[in-house]
């Protein structure tokens, strides 16, 4: 059994922490075989080059215990707070803000949110690290607008934790929702923080999606592009684009690149990034990745490469016939969820291409979660 965390037990975000790293390991490229690799081999896992301490994104919740404020783990199939001083999967700097912070509130008398009662205003703190230049990002999230003492809070939070580069507070209205919400406000700082993966830049904003183990990404990411096999002279699609990252990476080794996204702060966000890393072949777009992809086969647009990088659900049959129509030689799929990913394998078999290789990667070490990338080519 693995004792690396006091609270392993309780918490319910780590559910392989009863198995050693290596048993981990098997079981994940079990779960790859079980599924993609039924219809491709797959090779051997890749580890996390650190199994604690890993996560650039932490997210704590507070509440009251007595007289004072303490922080916790916000558990989710019992919609309850774990008190919990710091998270193993976690940095030593989230979980010393965390900790700072929780004193803090006491102090400012900043009382914790209750759904039930929809009484209180500190709804969470997420935690944002940019590993490749040391800035860190606090985002305070509240109930509404306003915040006692500002200013003053300010001043405190910067003298207890001068680690922090910004914080931001935001406002989530939605009592169902604890986390980053749409209204924010820069206590102090640019309100971003600025990261380097794969020898690009990225801006990330408080509600930029990030993956969250930087040097694993790197390794993931490099895999993505040797299967890709790009020279130089390739037009690539780069479906679920996010903020940019993988497609802005592939630009470099690409004739051009459509990048498209669904989310508009994200395309914003995105081409910020383009723009800071001077790459220029790249148009990104903000809208549904099956009508993008359908208007580019209805203009006989070249596609010779496609990244593939979608959310947990994986992508829509009807987007994957868009797909095909553009006929990409090659199609290179991140996921998060094999089991998604097989069946969306399974309906590219279909639509002429055949799975050629699984890769999987332990990018959430102790937790269920999986990524895999896996190689397509077009059947002849």
């Amino acid at each position: 059994m693995n004792n690396y965390c006091q609270y392993a037990k309780k918490c319910n975000s780590c559910q392989l922490c009863n198995l050693s790293y290596e048993e981990q390991l098997r079981h994940k490229e079990n779960i790859c075989r079980k599924y993609p690799g039924k219809l491709c081999r797959v090779t051997r896992i890749t580890p996390s080059p650190r199994i604690t301490g890993y996560r650039n994104k932490a997210q704590f919740v507070y509440k009251r215990e007595g007289k004072r404020i303490i922080s916790g783990l916000y558990k989710s199939t019992t919609h309850s707070v774990m008190a919990a001083d710091h998270c193993a999967i976690c940095s030593d700097t989230a979980n010393m803000i965390t900790a700072a912070l929780a004193g803090l509130f006491y102090s400012f008398k900043v009382m914790p949110y209750d759904p039930y009662t929809e009484r209180g205003w500190l709804k969470s703190v997420v935690i944002r690290e940019a590993e490749a230049t040391g800035e860190v990002m606090a985002v305070i999230n509240g109930a509404d607008k306003i915040f006692p003492a500002k200013r003053t809070f300010t001043t405190a939070l910067q003298k207890a934790c001068p680690m922090l580069t910004t914080a931001v507070i935001t406002v989530n209205r939605d009592k169902r929702k604890l986390f980053t919400g749409k209204q924010s406000e820069v206590l102090f700082g640019s309100g971003v923080i600025t990261d380097i993966l794969c020898g690009e830049s990225f801006i990330i904003s408080p509600n930029s999606f990030y993956q969250i183990n930087h040097d694993q990404t790197q390794q993931l990411y490099q895999k993505a592009l040797e299967l890709a096999e790009l020279s130089g002279d390739e037009v690539v699609l780069d479906a679920y684009c996010g903020i940019g990252t993988i497609g802005i990476i592939a630009a470099r080794r690409a004739r051009f690149v459509h990048a498209v996204e669904l989310n508009p702060a994200a395309i914003a966000d995105a081409r910020r990034n383009a723009k800071l890393n001077g790459v220029s072949n790249i148009r990104f777009t903000a809208a549904d990745s099956r009508d993008y992809a359908k208007r580019l086969a209805e203009k006989d647009a070249r596609v010779d490469v496609a990244f593939l990088d979608p959310p947990r659900a994986g992508c829509t049959a009807s987007f994957l016939r868009s797909l095909a129509k553009l006929s990409p030689d090659r199609i290179v799929y991140i996921s998060c969820n094999p089991e998604t990913q097989a069946r969306d394998l399974r309906v590219l078999s279909r639509l002429g291409y055949r799975a050629e290789l699984c890769c999987p990667f332990d990018m959430f070490p102790h937790t269920n979660h999986c990524e895999s990338v896996v190689l397509l080519h077009k059947k002849v």
